[in-house]
């Protein structure tokens, strides 16, 4: 029997991102079975292009990867050039060379549907960019939420400030109509299948530091390269912003999540416990002219409304950042 996790990713590369891509190709328990990228932190033409350069970087160029959705489902696309940088990874060359020799027939909301029907109850899926492709994945299979092992979500801020608008965060800034479908479909009683929500709550907890970064990206291997210039603009970035010479790494995190969790239920002993959740009902503001975005959770049960989704209440950050440094080292260091 398979006990390694089959993971997919739904991202939009994005510095964050090409970290987390590293992180899930370094784990010896992953198998990435699938991989969508769709804009976000840049236009959806080159976070494929960064998908397809971290992909081959990273020694995994057979995963089967799809072009996910061109636009939100109901607003223009926006990207922040100014926080990854003009092509989405910082100061990083990726090797651009590689040919999309892996890329699948059909759009990003296929490959949901058709992994989910491969690995039907085996899939945990992570979404570390706007929900579009998941949204229109559950058009065409109104079924898939009971396929899923499970699904973590990058996004939202609920009793946090926003990274975006006062109230918003990025990814379900970006396409709220999306986030808000997910949730609206997830409602539906019996499932064995919540999302996980990952908050700017939790997530902004996990600051890279430099003497993180110097740890993680010492020596010459093009991996720890590529980390450690994609870093140095981040880093910059948030300085910038007045937040000091630090990077918030959300995804990485995430997915880092996701795997330790997904290992711990499989009863491997070496995982680890990075974060605690906890059940509520989510939505999604889609009318407010000041909060357009905003994710709400119902905590005192005021809409008597059936829980869809667990909400990340707890981050260990210092066992998750040597647990990524160590992963990642093993794997690439020379």
């Amino acid at each position: 029997m398979n006990r390694n996790v089959q993971l997919f990713i739904d991202c939009d590369p994005g510095i964050d991102d090409l970290m987390a891509l590293v992180y899930a190709a370094a784990h010896p328990r992953v198998d990435i079975v699938g991989a969508v990228a769709s804009g976000g932190n840049v236009p959806t033409e080159t976070v494929a292009r960064n998908l397809r350069g971290v992909l081959h970087l990273a020694g995994v160029p057979e995963v089967p990867w799809a072009l996910g959705a061109k636009d939100p489902l109901g607003q223009r696309l926006t990207t922040t050039e100014e926080t990854h940088g003009p092509f989405g990874t910082g100061y990083a060359q990726l090797p651009l060379q590689a040919e999309p020799t892996n890329r699948v027939t059909g759009e990003g909301a296929q490959l949901w549907v058709d992994m989910a029907n491969t690995y039907p109850g085996e899939l945990d899926a992570v979404v570390l960019g706007p929900c579009t492709n998941l949204a229109l994945a559950l058009d065409l299979d109104p079924e898939l939420p009971s396929k899923l092992r499970s699904l973590y979500i990058m996004g939202g801020a609920l009793n946090h400030t926003g990274n975006t608008m006062p109230t918003t965060e990025w990814n379900i800034h970006t396409d709220p109509e999306a986030a808000y479908k997910v949730f609206e479909t997830f409602s539906q009683p019996g499932l064995k299948c919540y999302p996980v929500l990952c908050p700017l709550d939790q997530t902004e907890k996990n600051e890279m530091t430099p003497e993180l970064r110097a740890r993680l990206c010492a020596g010459e291997a093009p991996v720890l390269k590529a980390l450690d210039n994609a870093l140095q603009f981040y880093m910059e970035f948030h300085e910038s912003d007045g937040l000091g010479f630090i990077a918030h790494v959300h995804d990485p995190f995430v997915t880092a999540l996701a795997v330790n969790d997904s290992l711990r239920t499989k009863g491997e002993s070496e995982a680890l416990m990075l974060g605690e959740s906890t059940a509520t009902t989510i939505d999604v503001e889609l009318d407010g002219r000041l909060t357009r975005g905003q994710t709400v959770a119902d905590w005192r049960r005021r809409w008597n409304r059936e829980h869809n989704a667990r909400v990340l209440t707890s981050a260990d950050t210092e066992e998750f950042f040597q647990h990524y440094i160590d992963t990642v080292r093993k794997a690439f260091a020379l």
